[in-house]
């Protein structure tokens, strides 16, 4: 993993969140891009003066702003990692985000989680959801509240897919460095041995593409999807969940992944990762 990208609002609610995209790229060698979106208000651009004069004078005096920002709550930080300032003028944050992310191609992209004290509706829930489904890089939601931890425990939600194998494999990336211990997940209101068997059968075709062995497997009968992942979180301490993105027209797929990771990312206290399966 070479470059992180984090996007911020600059408020004091998106402090956390900016030291833990830091202290995660020091401890994964990565290169962090600190990016921030503003746009003009509309009274200032009615005024005598050019649109591009105006929008040149907010990106000299908004990089200021993001400078100062990161430099009075990283302070006290102790890390290696090179920064890399990026201010945009968007009228879309979820635009802003995706132009950058064409011009810098990064392997993660950190966003704060849902917050109600969060200006200009940047990182709430709906730009988050937002870029769940146009991002094809990695996204990784923080909650705002959340301070920077190691990452003992990474659970993964599995549906036995090939997809899914590929997918951990990227995550070894994020757990190496960590020594994490990757738990792998199926959530079935069944209890059938042929459940047993598929997860065997992903057991050894996920030791067959990777070497990485701290993993551990389980099966967790719930009803609901969403209260069978709530309840394995807590159950077992964890400090992250990962969640697959697929586009498919299974009413099932659909509302195990697309509609789940939404859910999730409004309700969840950890850091969730969302992975694009057409990306990997």
């Amino acid at each position: 993993m070479k470059n992180i990208l984090y996007a911020t609002d600059c408020s004091k609610h998106d402090t956390h969140t900016l030291q833990y995209a830091l202290m995660l790229s020091d401890i994964l060698k990565a290169n962090l891009t600190v990016l921030h979106i503003f746009s003009l208000p509309p009274i200032v651009v009615k005024t005598m003066r050019p649109k591009k004069y105006l929008s040149e004078h907010a990106y000299d005096e908004q990089l200021l702003v993001l400078k100062r920002y990161c430099s009075n709550h990283l302070k006290d930080i102790k890390a290696e990692t090179a920064i890399t300032y990026e201010v945009k003028e968007d009228d879309s944050v979820t635009n802003g985000i995706l132009s950058e992310i064409a011009n810098l191609s990064p392997d993660l992209l950190i966003v704060g989680m849902k917050d109600e004290h969060t200006a200009r509706g940047s990182f709430t829930g709906s730009i988050a959801k937002a870029l769940i489904e146009k991002v094809a890089t990695p996204l990784l939601i923080v909650p705002s509240t959340k301070p920077f931890q190691k990452i003992k425990t990474l659970i993964y939600a599995t549906d036995f897919e090939e997809a899914d194998v590929l997918a951990i494999k990227k995550l070894v990336k994020i757990a190496k460095p960590f020594d994490t211990t990757i738990k792998i997940v199926h959530i079935t209101n069944k209890d059938e041995y042929k459940v047993k068997d598929k997860m065997e059968w992903f057991k050894e075709m996920l030791f067959e593409k990777t070497s990485y062995r701290n993993i551990t497997f389980d099966i967790n009968i719930n009803d609901n999807i969403y209260e069978g992942l709530r309840n394995y979180i807590d159950a077992t301490n964890a400090d992250m969940i990962v969640l697959l993105e697929r586009k498919d027209n299974s009413f099932l797929k659909k509302l195990f992944h697309k509609d789940l990771i939404k859910k999730m990312e409004s309700k969840i206290t950890i850091p969730m990762l969302s992975l694009n399966a057409e990306a990997l």
